[in-house]
């Protein structure tokens, strides 16, 4: 295989501050399996994000040991990607079943020889993403590592708009504006942005606006809530933007169970 870049997803809506929704994480042993095998069935392309940062290498689930709940997964024609998944703390793997996107970390690989091709074995993943339904994967965003949008300057605005995005998912992007500021207009189209993750490097990339609606606000001030589209995101920014998700639903689920 060849480096790629992650194919497309269908997440789906996630409430605030509930990290990933019950309804998609799949912590059955059983259900594991199953979902395992069928990456390996329908022979799945996985992208797997070495130590869960840009660094990525398509590979596949080649076959999986029941006795010992552990899988083989496909090595890479780069050796120095084979190295440093091999010294990795762990992989986040993205894959697809039926256009349905399923997300899942690999911890501790160990290389094998797979019939003079290289190979990594490790335990099944302890949980597992599959999102069932054809819906948007909303993530609140925590005010304290939120993404950021900034609007180029243009004739009506002398100066770039930066803004809090306050939830993402793999379709678009929300944020809020003051009740009467008029940047935004349905279905205006707005090139030249700039997406700035947490993590990551900076995205230029197109939006539409789709949707506004009031909102009123915990301190009871009303701003305007603009869901925007995002409009053929350039090559990698699909994964920039789950790889943020992913780390912001393990961070709430470690804190809702006590973690560190």
């Amino acid at each position: 295989m060849s480096e790629g870049s992650l194919p497309a997803h269908d997440p789906s809506h996630a409430g605030p501050d509930a990290g990933t929704d019950d309804r998609f994480l799949v912590r059955n042993p059983r259900q594991i399996r199953q979902l395992l095998q069928a990456l390996i069935d329908q022979r799945s392309l996985i992208n797997a994000h070495i130590d869960g940062r840009d660094h990525s290498f398509p590979t596949a689930i080649l076959e999986l040991d029941e006795d010992e709940d552990e899988l083989l997964l496909d090595g890479s024609p780069s050796e120095s990607s084979n190295r440093a998944a091999e010294q990795a703390d762990h992989l986040l793997c993205f894959g697809q079943l039926e256009r349905v996107m399923v997300r899942f970390r690999l911890d501790g690989l160990q290389r094998v020889h797979n019939d003079g091709h290289i190979g990594f074995r490790t335990a099944f993943p302890s949980e597992l993403v599959h999102l069932q339904r054809r819906e948007l994967y909303r993530l609140e965003t925590p005010i304290t590592d939120s993404p950021q949008l900034t609007l180029p300057a243009n004739d009506d605005r002398g100066e770039p708009l930066s803004l809090r995005v306050v939830d993402i998912s793999g379709g678009g992007l929300a944020v809020t504006v003051a009740t009467d500021c008029n940047v935004f207009g349905l279905q205006k189209r707005y090139d030249g942005c700039r997406l700035d993750l947490p993590d990551s490097t900076p995205i230029t990339l197109s939006l539409v606006a789709c949707n506004m609606r009031a909102q009123k606000l915990s301190n009871g001030a009303e701003m305007k809530r603009v869901g925007l589209r995002f409009d053929n995101l350039p090559r990698g920014a699909d994964s920039a933007i789950q790889r943020y998700i992913f780390r912001i639903d393990r961070q709430r689920s470690a804190r809702k169970n006590g973690e560190s």
